[in-house]
């Protein structure tokens, strides 16, 4: 591989992980709820097992978003600064995912596997957000890469105490307890393993492993910590009142999810059948199987919790995708094309709809479902969008031809999409999906230090209106406070309110049909 290429590869890389991490306030779900764990930690200063009331998380994810915040608080904004940890931990998954399939199979694979990676639909929006599972995602990583590399540098002991670290730091026990087991049974099944200095090394990481985490237990339970929520035991069965086997969902999320290394890892497996006593079937393939069994029986798993999966299927990927026959490798290459041509086409009508109000029945589609600024012509996404299709037209015309090239075309195409919507519409996103404007709102209408009194709001959404409004929110109601901001749903009868409240002004994020605000004003 060319240093020319090597180099376009590394940009590639760049260009998928930094847009979308910087540049919006956090957004409704998964972003905002790390947020406001996050905001516990900063203000509150519960460094050794955050959360918000008696949730408590593991530390890992929101350690590196207080550095990544500090560190950058001079010129980024607190959220955006804290947002860098999952592009940090998706950076640590793309590198050693790439050291693992290099050493599985060659240093052909190590670009293979991490397109493969960052090419996954799952990964896209999920590394993106404020989201603790990313670092569960470099935690398996680490572990495989190290698992991979054992039989040849039997000096990988130490890193793989680190990954079974990191996993029991990032999102509980259990995970790192099932690939520390992993771990303990290859010798039984590959003979690779059996080496007496790879026995040793294997033994030296487990063991290290294991006395880090007593230390980290031992530490918990001295400062009387809750155990169980430290260690997201209740995420399991027999832990909490629910339970259930949930491979159905498993089954159904992930054939878009992992697409589209689901199908080169089983064209690998199926190429490297004759092989199913060496590492290079057998690691990948029983790491993917630990962790779609342990996300079959956690109680309510959501789409976080699959990231952690796109990392073996991706290093299998890269075995399938070097073997790819030459009709399947052009159908795929073609399909890349055609589908991220189309939605790339797709885009630039929107915001044709959107800047240009045409056509007129999209732009008043668009002012029905609450889009700001409909028909205003905004100069710079215009041409940092021509910018980005035409690099895109670029890439495809000089383009030259590798095995890989069919799962590059792929993952630069992807990349051009989600550049391309950023630019295009990140504005329209934040004003739909965060707090922002109505805690700009609330900032402009509400007195420096005024209280503000809360009502039929959660708990994110009034942490999120207090970050956005710099005002003091209360979740249990003062009597000295002269507002109040009542979160309501359409079609539904008002709150009985004293008569002293007087409606204010009703607020209303753009877009939203289901809730709206309303802020009272103490009458003298």
């Amino acid at each position: 591989m060319t240093r020319s290429l090597t180099r376009a590869l590394f940009i590639l890389c760049l260009a998928w992980l930094l847009p979308g991490l910087i540049g919006h306030a956090p957004w409704k779900g998964v972003d905002a709820s790390y947020f406001v764990r996050f905001l516990a930690l900063w203000q509150q200063g519960d460094w050794l097992l955050p959360g918000v009331g008696d949730e408590a998380f593991p530390p890992l994810y929101l350690w590196l978003a207080a550095f990544t915040a500090w560190l950058t608080s001079p010129f980024l904004a607190l959220h955006d600064g804290a947002r860098l940890a999952s592009g940090a931990f998706v950076a640590v998954a793309l590198f050693f995912s790439a050291r693992a399939a290099a050493a599985l199979y060659g240093n052909d694979h190590r670009w293979p596997a991490a397109l493969a990676l960052l090419g996954s639909v799952g990964l896209l929006l999920r590394a993106h957000e404020m989201n603790a599972y990313t670092a569960q995602l470099a935690g398996v990583a680490i572990v495989l890469d190290s698992l991979a590399r054992l039989p040849k540098e039997v000096r990988q002991a130490w890193v793989l105490a680190a990954g079974l670290s990191v996993l029991l730091l990032a999102t509980g026990l259990i995970e790192a307890l099932a690939l520390a087991l992993l771990a303990g049974v290859l010798p039984m099944l590959m003979p690779a393993y059996r080496q007496p200095a790879v026995l040793r090394s294997l033994l030296a990481g487990l063991l290290a492993a294991i006395v880090f985490g007593v230390l980290w237990i031992a530490v918990l339970w001295w400062q009387n910590e809750a155990l169980a929520s430290a260690l997201q035991l209740q995420r399991w069965p027999g832990w909490g009142n629910a339970s259930g086997i949930n491979a159905e969902y498993a089954i159904s999320a992930i054939p878009w999810f992992l697409w589209p290394t689901w199908p080169l890892a089983a064209w690998a497996i199926y190429r490297m059948r004759r092989n199913w006593r060496a590492p290079t079937t057998v690691l990948p393939l029983l790491c993917f199987v630990v962790l779609f069994g342990l996300f079959t029986v956690s109680i309510h798993p959501g789409e976080d919790r699959l990231l952690a999966l796109t990392v073996p299927s991706a290093v299998l990927a890269a075995a399938g995708v070097m073997t790819l026959r030459r009709g399947a490798a052009y159908a795929f290459l073609w399909f890349s094309v055609m589908l991220f041509g189309f939605l790339g086409l797709v885009f630039w009508v929107y915001w044709s709809a959107h800047d240009l109000a045409m056509p007129a029945r999209l732009a008043q589609r668009l002012s029905r479902l609450g889009v700001a600024d409909v028909g205003q012509l905004r100069v710079l996404p215009l041409v940092f969008g021509l910018m980005i299709t035409a690099a895109w037209v670029v890439f495809l015309a000089r383009l030259e031809r590798s095995p890989y090239r069919p799962l590059l075309v792929w993952s630069a195409g992807i990349t051009f999409i989600w550049v391309l919507l950023l630019t295009l519409f990140l504005e329209v996103f934040d004003a739909r999906l965060s707090y922002a404007r109505i805690g700009e709102t609330l900032k402009n209408q509400v007195p420096q230090k005024a209280c503000i009194n809360a009502r039929g709001m959660g708990p994110q959404a009034r942490a999120m209106l207090a970050y956005h409004s710099e005002r003091d929110i209360r979740a249990i109601p003062v009597k000295t406070c002269n507002w109040l901001l009542v979160q309501r749903k359409r079609r539904q009868p008002g709150p009985e309110l004293a008569a002293h409240w007087a409606i204010h002004q009703e607020i209303v994020r753009p877009g939203d049909r289901e809730y709206y605000y309303q802020l009272y004003a103490r009458q003298r």
